[in-house]
């Protein structure tokens, strides 16, 4: 446990000073994520039967040090990610039930290990499906966890198994509880799992609209995000929609009846300056590009076109136009849009 926390203290204190570039070569040199896993394996692990006495509260102490410190290992590199998933990470993962643990802290790493996993490659897909097969499940009892931490986590993961095609997309709908969830969060307290259950239903509809029918109640309160306080929450509610009619034009009845076009070309208006000398928050805000970009998804079905030409969706585009720099994405989106409302 000791050299645990040792380790942990000084790869965080290299990492954020900015030196630690090189480290993945000595830490897969020395076989750092080899003996983590092996220490993990034998280790006792936290179990919600746990009877808290000192032996036990030690071993989750030494647990949690070793899943922290593996986990800030994993995140460092994609080489060392790699190692873990050589050594048989995955079939810890599975045979301890470390996504079911009683200890929050090590659920929460591992929820970072499998996001890190998903988000560099799809090539990790299937051995997660093969080697973590109780991943469905776990996710949908993590989104209901009182930890707010852990449910942002679990958000984060989905989002990232959905980052590079569709592969999960038929797991997630067999799993009842898991979407409903997802789409809870969308209205959660906690402005971290606002944010990353918008991006996780994002992806869940960007590749195919093979979720389409289960998204459609998140479309209600991915419409209210839009309002949200937190710049990149807009942005991920606004691509999300665009995303909902990205591969189909199933949900745009839905869309217009909720007036999400209307909203989405609101969260634009609102921010357009009343000079253009003031001009900086507009070009530097994502949600008002992402806005953009998916009114102009929008707009290739014919029912959300007519929608935007009944609200001036080409006025505001045109003075977008008029007061932002050519190079700038909001002017290049706003041409986009205007180009595809002709």
């Amino acid at each position: 446990r000791a050299s645990a926390d040792v380790l942990l203290r000084a790869f965080t204190a290299v990492t954020s000073s900015g030196k630690g570039v090189s480290l993945h070569a000595e830490f897969s040199q020395a076989g750092i994520v080899a003996t983590l896993t092996e220490i993990l394996m034998m280790l006792p692990a936290p179990l919600h039967n746990d009877t808290g006495g000192p032996w036990a509260q030690l071993c989750v102490s030494a647990f949690s040090l070793c899943s922290q410190l593996l986990s800030t290992v994993i995140l460092h590199h994609a080489q060392l990610a790699a190692e873990f998933v050589q050594h048989n990470g995955l079939k810890l993962l599975q045979s301890r039930r470390l996504l079911d643990s009683s200890c929050t802290t090590v659920v929460v790493d591992m929820l970072l290990i499998i996001s890190q996993l998903a988000r560099l490659s799809a090539s990790y897909y299937p051995q997660l499906q093969e080697h973590v097969p109780s991943i469905y499940e776990d996710l949908s009892t993590i989104l209901a966890s009182s930890s707010a931490s852990a449910r942002a986590k679990a958000c984060n993961t989905i989002g990232n198994m959905s980052r590079h095609s569709d592969f999960f997309y038929q797991h997630f709908a067999r799993t009842p509880r898991l979407i409903p969830l997802l789409i809870q969060l969308c209205s959660d307290h906690d402005p971290a799992c606002r944010k990353f259950a918008s991006f996780a239903v994002g992806n869940s509809a960007f590749h195919s609209p093979l979720l389409y029918n289960e998204l459609t109640p998140a479309i209600p309160p991915l419409i209210r995000l839009l309002s949200d306080d937190d710049e990149k929450t807009r942005a991920n509610a606004a691509g999300a929609l665009g995303n909902l009619v990205r591969n189909s034009v199933d949900l745009c009845r839905v869309m217009i009846e909720n007036k999400a076009l209307e909203a989405l070309l609101r969260l634009v208006q609102m921010r357009i300056p009343s000079s253009s000398g003031a001009r900086d928050a507009l070009l530097a805000d994502s949600s008002v590009k992402i806005a953009l970009f998916s009114l102009g998804n929008m707009s290739v079905h014919a029912p959300c076109k007519a929608t935007l030409h009944a609200i001036s969706a080409s006025a505001v585009c045109e003075t977008l136009v008029q007061i932002c720099p050519a190079d700038s994405q909001v002017h290049k989106y706003a041409v986009r849009l205007l180009q595809k409302l002709q």
